[in-house]
């Protein structure tokens, strides 16, 4: 008959000598209820690298591991990323690589400090308990908390229902370089300082094209210029190529200095919500594609509802074009910055026909059909 032991702590387990039982019960991570606790199987054979989650090595034989029991959903406190525990940055990322070949990562609700880089694997999903899971990024200049393991070939994969605060300047929530065919479903971004970015998005030739996201929200820190940008699909080093072909449905931007940077062609942004932005939408081409033989983008947006965002469309070079057909447009100072109206087309219900309504309607923005 075999029996079950228990045991406090995974420093318990690891001391526990394997003979003559060969299954424990573990109370807790580091303490008893702290959600890291399982049940593991002693296999006496494997030489398995310990990752500190699934794999343990026991510290008084070296061959053979302790391995955990569990089925489903990764849960990140099995890797000891415990709330209010310090950086998690290690502990994370090996929660992170335990999902190389697949699966979800369930993050629950709490605070988690990170420092570095996350690396997110083909085919992980990344799941939280929506605002109350706070990822609190302070990670070096010029990076970002969310990115895909690999920029060449690009990768898909999943992020749903956590909150990512970006606490340093010249970071980003998440980079979407090589991330493709990928879903980020109810996601909140919170920039807490001036020059940060929400969904970052430069091109590597391959990526970021063909991605989805649904009640996506981005929130900066105030201000009357703060250089804030919710999705930031610009392109990076100088490059020559931005985002194409994504769509983004819903989600609300409040107090950024621009709401949607767009330099890439073929995206669609349906029904979002803009507050208090000094730009809702600038479309621009990458730097290289001002002096290249091949010019052009065209990107639609569709239901836009705002308030207060001081310009509400900015053509910054004339061979942007845009299809846009807002619901409410309220508290602006210009409808359309532009430096050619031709083939562009913005629609309106609303004609600010109410006094105290500060909002115009533009049936057409000179709209000349193409002649082929």
């Amino acid at each position: 008959m075999q029996h079950l032991y228990a045991v406090k702590n995974i420093t318990e387990l690891t001391n526990v000598s394997p003979t003559p039982f060969a299954q424990v019960r573990v109370a807790g991570y580091r303490s008893a209820g702290d959600g890291g606790g399982g049940d593991f199987v002693w296999d006496s054979e494997s030489t398995q690298v310990a990752d500190h989650g699934l794999i343990f090595q026991s510290k008084l034989q070296p061959k053979g591991r302790w391995l955990r029991q569990h089925s489903g959903p990764i849960d990140v406190r099995s890797f000891g990323v415990l709330p209010a525990g310090g950086d998690v940055s290690p502990s994370l990322q090996r929660a992170l690589d335990a999902c190389k070949h697949g699966g979800t990562l369930y993050i629950p609700s709490g605070n988690y400090t990170v420092s570095s880089p996350l690396k997110v694997h083909q085919g992980t999903n990344v799941l939280g308990d929506g605002l109350m899971t706070e990822i609190h990024y302070s990670g070096p200049k010029e990076t970002a908390c969310w990115n895909a393991v690999q920029h060449a070939p690009s990768i898909s994969m999943a992020f749903r229902g956590f909150n990512t605060l970006v606490h340093k300047e010249r970071t980003s929530a998440f980079r979407l370089t090589g991330m493709s065919y990928s879903r980020f479903d109810q996601l909140f971004v919170h920039l807490r300082v001036p020059h940060t970015f929400a969904y970052f998005g430069p091109s590597n030739g391959q990526s970021p094209y063909y991605n989805v996201f649904t009640n996506c929200h981005a929130s900066g820190p105030g201000g009357e210029s703060n250089g804030c940008i919710a999705f930031n699909w610009g392109s990076d080093d100088n490059g020559d190529l931005a985002a194409n072909a994504n769509q983004v449905f819903g989600g609300h931007i409040n107090s950024v200095d621009i709401a949607v940077r767009c330099q890439g062609t073929g995206n669609i942004f349906h029904g979002q919500v803009l507050e208090m932005v000094n730009v809702g939408y600038e479309f621009d081409l990458p730097p290289k594609r001002y002096d290249a033989a091949s010019k052009g983008t065209s990107n639609d947006v569709m239901g836009l509802y705002t308030e207060y965002a001081k310009v509400v469309f900015e053509q910054k070079h004339d061979a942007c074009y845009l299809i846009a057909q807002t619901c409410m447009v309220t508290g602006h100072e210009i409808l359309f910055k532009g430096k050619n109206r031709d083939n562009c087309v913005l629609l309106s219900s609303h004609s600010g026909q109410l006094p105290m309504n500060r909002s115009f309607f533009r049936k057409a923005i000179d709209f000349n059909p193409l002649e082929f």
